[in-house]
């Protein structure tokens, strides 16, 4: 069973705000690049009401997504331009 999984808004949010289970850990198994963007958005990511992810908005985890996949094209772009990165 395949579960690599497209970059797209909703599947980002099911995977980063989803209940913890094993197809989900299965999923980022599969999907090392999209959860390590998610993992580098988070860092850097704030909400101005500062509320815990638990509370995020629909809004909020929309926003979060889409920089979620900004950060996917930023690295896609670093490894175009420096293909040394691989290793």
């Amino acid at each position: 069973m395949s579960v690599v999984i497209k970059p797209t808004v909703s599947n980002i949010i099911n995977l980063w705000f989803g209940a913890d289970t094993p197809i989900r850990q299965y999923k980022i198994k599969l999907n090392p690049d999209l959860w390590g963007a998610c993992q580098q958005t988070n860092q850097n990511f704030t909400l101005t009401r500062n509320q815990p992810i638990e509370q995020y908005r629909k809004s909020d985890k929309v926003a979060f997504a889409k920089a979620v996949l900004m950060e996917l094209e930023r690295n896609k772009q670093t490894l175009a331009t420096n293909p040394r990165c691989l290793n």
